[in-house]
């Protein structure tokens, strides 16, 4: 579950927010509470920080099941990718997701190498779990926490989605494709503090390596998610404020945005809810 929550959950090259003329760009942290639902019932809490900045990114999540969920399947996670700006989007430098599910630690640790993901930690080792993943089917991918600043980087400087690109969460590999799914205005409900217009984005996942070696469906190697991006802050691009994330446990979980702040730029680390 923690590297399917993860999958979902970028700014001009030097210049990741929008100032006024002749300004000098500042790193802006924010911060988003979500809840997580699942056939009406909430599942799980996940606390996100943001750092951006002129030269680069860095996200962390903090997640942890909840409800009667909770309390049959209990799970907590901290994850967190850090990356650069590049002229044609994002380049990730690190990926890191730890955690315990179902009382089992787990943890992947992930640095890019001249753009390629070498896996530094592996625990516990991926020889039941899934299929192996070769280094072909992850040349050039990207980190699947990345895919979040990917899209806030498009959504600032394009106005939308779009391209083609293969998220590595260090046991499966995903071939993903954004596109624009246009304006939707968002109502009020009760499970959010957040309503209004909204670009929606998008993303057609295929999971093309490390498939599970029990239990796998079509369903689990196709599927589409969404990311609902509103302008939650002053002076911040627009940000997730919904999203759907497909999981393997779970099913696919809607998340709603329940609080934003602005953050002190020199104090992102992500707090268990």
């Amino acid at each position: 579950m923690m590297h399917a929550m993860t999958r979902r959950f970028a700014l001009l090259a030097l210049l990741a927010l929008p100032v006024p003329a002749g300004a000098d760009p500042a790193p802006v942290a924010v911060q988003l509470t979500f809840d997580g639902y699942a056939s009406g019932f909430r599942v799980l809490s996940m606390q996100t920080e943001m750092l951006l900045a002129p030269t680069g990114y860095r996200i962390a999540i903090a997640g942890r099941t909840a409800g009667m969920v909770g309390l049959l399947y209990h799970a907590n996670w901290q994850t967190w990718a850090d990356g650069t700006w590049t002229a044609s989007g994002i380049s990730p430098q690190h990926f890191d997701n730890a955690g315990v599910f179902g009382g089992q630690p787990r943890h992947v640790a992930l640095v890019f190498e001249h753009g390629e993901p070498v896996i530094r930690t592996l625990d516990p080792p991926d020889d039941t779990e899934h299929l192996p993943v070769t280094a072909d089917a992850i040349r050039h991918a990207v980190d699947s926490l990345s895919i979040t600043a990917l899209v806030i980087h498009q959504i600032a400087t394009q106005g939308h989605c779009a391209g083609e690109t293969v998220a590595f969460d260090g046991r499966q590999a995903e071939a993903l494709t954004l596109h624009a799914a246009g304006g939707e205005d968002l109502p009020a409900t009760t499970r959010s503090s957040w309503r209004g217009p909204t670009l929606r984005c998008d993303i057609d996942a295929r999971v093309i390596a490390g498939f599970f070696r029990e239990g796998d469906t079509e369903a689990s190697r196709n599927y589409v998610d969404t990311l609902w991006m509103g302008n939650v802050l002053p002076g911040v691009p627009p940000l997730p404020v919904r999203m759907t994330a497909t999981t393997h446990h779970l099913g696919r979980v809607m998340l709603y945005l329940t609080k934003a702040t602005l953050r002190d730029a020199g104090t992102l680390t992500a707090r268990t809810p």
